[in-house]
């Protein structure tokens, strides 16, 4: 993967996530408030209003995030050699996939078939799968990987995403608390996803004790605290817990952004 492939791909991240917020922003304005309170009253998502519009808040500080950093990235970072730095860029990226709920819920104000909640859940399933998975591909490359591994590593990154974002069952197409569809296997899911996680830290203190430099243990937890964070804002309806989630998510990117590119300055 070439340095002039990478700064084209961190713009076009930026550009399709800035454009799902601001469609997702337009959809919300042109469905009008009184759509949406008549729809949680007719028990779409959570009925709790305080828990809906948090929830609601959480997808859209998600796409701003996404968006908001892959811009940052691509105006600073757009000549980086760090392969690792691209791949929680498109980590970042995939958070854009959380807009999904809004259009479930836009697509709910429409009266849309069970088949369209159906395909706006494995949309946002893509993102999050695509996403946990790229976080240990970039991991790779701090213990030795070649940089041109990068296309390889890249596609399948996406293509493992796009399967198992298709393969995961739905216990139900209806909307539940998230806005999405109820998935089966969830537990399942979710040690998948924490288990790339630990991989990719694990891969992260390898490459410290190799090189016996710091750099790779800061953005570890780094890229735990921000995991811990999008965790936070995407199962959570407590405006305190989704409060706490956004600092702690800007302070792990700054601490792993930071780290790798401190590292990689003096390469």
């Amino acid at each position: 993967m070439t340095i002039k492939l990478r700064g084209r791909l961190f713009w076009g991240f930026c550009v399709i996530s800035t454009s799902s917020l601001v469609l997702a922003g337009g959809a919300l304005w042109l469905s009008g408030f009184e759509n949406l309170e008549h729809l949680r009253g007719a028990g779409f998502g959570s009925p709790q209003p305080l828990g809906f519009y948090v929830m609601l808040a959480a997808a859209g500080a998600s796409g701003l995030y996404s968006a908001i950093l892959s811009g940052l990235v691509a105006v600073r970072s757009g000549k980086t050699v760090s392969v690792e730095i691209f791949f929680f860029a498109l980590w970042a990226f995939c958070l854009s996939f959380e807009l999904a709920k809004v259009a479930s819920l836009v697509l709910g104000i429409q009266g849309a078939s069970s088949i369209a909640f159906e395909i706006v859940t494995r949309i946002a399933l893509f993102g999050r799968y695509t996403g946990t998975i790229a976080l240990f591909s970039g991991s790779l490359f701090s213990i030795g990987m070649k940089q041109e591994r990068g296309i390889p590593v890249l596609t399948t990154t996406v293509m493992a995403g796009l399967l198992f974002a298709s393969i995961q069952p739905l216990n139900s197409v209806f909307p539940g608390g998230d806005f999405l569809a109820d998935r089966g296997m969830a537990s399942l899911a979710g040690v998948f996803e924490a288990g790339m996680v630990v991989l990719a830290v694990v891969n992260y203190l390898i490459a410290w004790r190799a090189g016996k430099d710091r750099a790779y243990v800061a953005s570890g937890f780094g890229l735990v605290a921000c995991v811990t964070a999008v965790a936070m804002l995407r199962n959570s309806s407590s405006p305190w817990m989704t409060a706490l989630a956004l600092p702690v998510l800007a302070g792990g990117t700054w601490l792993h952004l930071k780290s790798l590119h401190d590292y990689y300055l003096w390469r």
